[in-house]
């Protein structure tokens, strides 16, 4: 790098998007396998956290060492990619608020910081227990069958996408 050949800036311009291509190749894999699975179960409406604002959120909770890991993550691309490809094959992509999903009971819709201990979730008031990451995806699928059903009572289910 440092002699400035042409074979050193050839192998810098190759090593640079190595990182780039693997995620975007791991993204269309994941995206890929999301469709066909909603394809198979017959699932109309795809519920996805809308996770915009996330990086600013977040950053400060993050060491410095780590800040690299963490900018790098490509969750937008992989939304986006689903989103395409959901569409294509018509089922609708809907953004869900993840305000208070993993601290929100399944059972008694009791909300609370307490109910999430790092991993872990115990409702205070009903001591329903999980992990808390799976309480938060439950509470997801609740929100967006609950945005299916809205739209097929207002018979809207021939829409191609939402960002509602």
């Amino acid at each position: 790098q440092s002699k400035g050949t042409l074979s050193a800036k050839r192998m810098l311009k190759h090593i640079s998007g190595k990182e780039k291509r693997l995620m975007r190749d791991v993204n269309h894999t994941i995206s890929k396998k999301i469709v066909k699975f909603a394809v198979e179960k017959g699932v109309s409406v795809i519920g996805l956290e809308d996770l915009s604002g996330i990086r600013d959120s977040t950053l400060p909770k993050v060491s410095k060492k780590r800040r690299h890991n963490h900018s790098s993550w490509a969750f937008r691309q992989l939304q986006t990619f689903i989103e395409y490809k959901a569409r294509e094959a018509g089922i609708i992509t809907h953004y869900v608020d993840p305000s208070y999903t993993s601290q929100t009971c399944i059972r008694c819709n009791h909300i609370s910081k307490n109910n999430r201990n790092r991993l872990s979730f115990r409702c205070e008031k009903c001591g329903y227990e999980n992990n808390a990451d799976l309480i938060g995806a439950m509470n997801i699928e609740h929100k967006t069958r609950d945005y299916r059903y809205i739209l097929e009572s207002q018979g809207c289910m021939s829409a191609t996408r939402t960002n509602a």
